[in-house]
């Protein structure tokens, strides 16, 4: 009777272990994941998520104290001035707000019959874009201004230098006013975020 129990128990014992011992490979997937959030950052120009620059125009009045022809004919592709920037955003189509403030004589003055101490122009931002092409945003200061211009470019911003310029072209007056004497200004703005 002894002998059979014993027997039992070693049977029993060998089915416990036998299936452990009947594994003979396996496998397993491990997943590594990560994330790149989408952002644009300033590269030259500025820091972190601001940049900042001039135009300078010189001279805005000819001779005979009427805006100067060479402003007034200006054009995107020869403007009165410009100025560039570097800005890198890992997204595919970024997009751009642009609006602007007339040019406009600092300290403001009521302007006598005949003068002006207000400049319009077209403010406008070219994007060199990753398929080598440009995409300009443009934006037309008026007497009362118009809502800002938004728009996504087309493609990935140009992962090179100065992939932004800024530009100010076609500046007009009332025709045949004179410029008041004095110090004009204006500001462009600008954003850019990812898409």
């Amino acid at each position: 009777m002894k002998k059979t129990i014993l027997l039992g128990a070693a049977a029993l014992l060998g089915l416990a272990i036998a299936p452990a011992a009947m594994a003979q490979t396996v496998t397993g997937t491990v997943n590594v994941t990560g994330s790149v959030a989408a952002k644009c950052v300033v590269i030259t120009g500025g820091s972190g998520g601001t940049f900042s620059g001039s135009i300078p125009l010189g001279e805005l009045a000819q001779a005979d104290g009427t805006l100067s022809t060479t402003l007034s004919g200006s054009t995107n592709a020869s403007p009165g001035g410009s100025t560039q920037f570097r800005v890198n955003c890992n997204s595919a189509a970024p997009k751009v707000t642009l609006s602007s403030t007339r040019l406009a004589l600092a300290p403001s003055a009521t302007a006598p019959t005949g003068y002006t101490g207000v400049i319009d122009y077209t403010a406008a931002l070219d994007a060199a874009l990753a398929n080598s092409t440009t995409q300009t945003v443009s934006y037309v200061t008026a007497a009362a201004l118009p809502a800002a211009t938004v728009q996504s470019l087309s493609n990935s911003l140009a992962n090179s230098a100065g992939n932004l310029t800024v530009k100010a072209y076609a500046l007009n007056t009332a025709s045949g006013a004179l410029l008041m004497a004095g110090n004009y200004s204006s500001t462009i703005s600008i954003t850019i975020e990812p898409s």
